[in-house]
């Protein structure tokens, strides 16, 4: 049943980041799915686009799309999706974690941690969201909101499964496992913590800054300098972080518990896969996601302020060096 429900989610990560870039690789979708608020009133397309109406007769498929982009939400609900996060954070820790106390096993220390960690996210960015973020009248298309909403539930459920599915199938650890210590002290621990209060620092710092900026203007401080809106490339980091810090346990490992347990007199810590794969979807879906929001916020900029097209040319998208 578990392994159902990671696959389900992953399905749902994956299948999301393919609906996007196509919506991205055709015009007719992006125009009226991806764009928001400001990026909406770009006067040379809004020009050829009232041209081309009275030229031509809109087609039914147009007209249908164009009925489909009707379904929008005030853009001010993006603070649903961090109510909604920080409920599920709170619920997956209440639920899971209560299993997790009739184990015997250390394992689930690091799932319980990485639910405090996206707790500690969601409660900082609906703070941001209230207070930071400027009255606007813009509204997003449903379909963002639908999944965001879903994006944030099935988040807090992945950084659970997999241990739980791990936990199941596989002969649970003697009690002297809780005797050697935390497994939550490690370096891979230690430096993806790190990472993690980092980027949300970094973060933080971005979003002060644009709101500090008066309507329309060209970010030029901080990292904006360099890429346009390094504010992902700090989201993409915290799900990076998490990813690799909520790797479950081996699966080959607890077998081998299984047929040696005495094993455990010598103080040997419990072998973990390299990074949780149901959080590395979720990461593509944040990369997909968020990269081609970029790419159409340096788009509109390029042409928000022609006179500086070059210098915004120069910057990189998201991630540096990369994209």
């Amino acid at each position: 049943m578990l392994n159902l429900v990671i696959w389900a989610i992953r399905a749902f990560y994956l299948l999301s980041s393919l609906a996007i870039f196509a919506v991205r690789l055709i015009p007719a979708l992006g125009v009226r799915f991806l764009v928001y608020g400001a990026r909406t009133r770009n006067p040379a397309r809004g020009s050829e686009d009232r041209k081309s109406r009275k030229q031509n007769q809109p087609s039914v498929g147009v007209k249908f799309l164009d009925y489909v982009a009707t379904f929008t939400v005030p853009h001010s609900w993006f603070t649903h999706f961090y109510v909604l996060s920080i409920a599920c954070s709170l619920a997956c820790l209440f639920t899971f974690h209560q299993y997790a106390g009739t184990t015997e096993s250390q394992d689930m220390d690091i799932p319980a941690f990485c639910s405090m960690l996206m707790l500690v996210q969601g409660c900082r960015r609906l703070v941001e969201c209230l207070v930071l973020t400027q009255p606007s009248k813009s509204r997003m298309w449903i379909g963002h909101y639908a999944i965001g909403m879903a994006y944030y539930m099935a988040t807090n459920i992945a950084i659970w499964v997999e241990h739980l599915h791990v936990n199941l199938i596989q002969p649970r650890r003697p009690d002297l496992d809780r005797n050697q210590g935390s497994i939550l002290w490690t370096s891979k621990t230690l430096i993806c913590t790190i990472i993690f209060f980092w980027a949300s620092d970094r973060q933080n710092l971005y979003h002060r800054y644009l709101s500090s900026l008066k309507k329309y203007t060209l970010p030029e401080k901080h990292a904006f300098r360099w890429i346009v809106a390094p504010h992902y490339t700090a989201e993409w980091l915290i799900y990076l972080s998490l990813a690799f810090l909520d790797a479950p346990p081996s699966q080959q490992q607890q077998q081998n518990h299984h047929h040696n347990l005495q094993q455990y007199h010598y103080n040997q810590k419990p072998a973990t896969t390299s990074i949780n794969w149901t959080l590395f979807c979720a990461l593509v879906f944040v990369t997909v996601n968020l990269g081609v929001t970029a790419a159409g916020t340096k788009e509109w900029l390029r042409t928000k302020f022609p006179d500086r097209a070059w210098e915004i040319i120069k910057r990189w998208r998201m991630i540096p060096f990369v994209y």
